[in-house]
């Protein structure tokens, strides 16, 4: 039940930064262990929840990325 609590939030986390009608793109503050002034929130978003200049496709890289190492640690094991 937990894990698929969290696929679902992260799930809607990620529809909601490609949905033009979402206004706050980093989601609810309780999403961050920081809230609104949680250090990684920061390097991809504004205090009001807009992404910075870069912030998407920093954001879009990180998540590839991660995804990346990830993978290739399972077929190292």
């Amino acid at each position: 039940m937990l894990a698929s609590s969290f696929i679902g939030v992260v799930a809607a986390f990620l529809a909601g930064l490609f949905d033009p009608r979402v206004l706050n793109k980093a989601g609810p503050d309780w999403f961050w262990m920081g809230g609104r002034g949680d250090v990684i929130r920061n390097l991809y978003f504004r205090p009001n929840g807009r992404f910075r200049r870069y912030g998407l496709p920093a954001l879009v890289l990180t998540l590839a990325a991660g995804s990346m190492a990830f993978y290739w640690l399972l077929q190292r094991i």
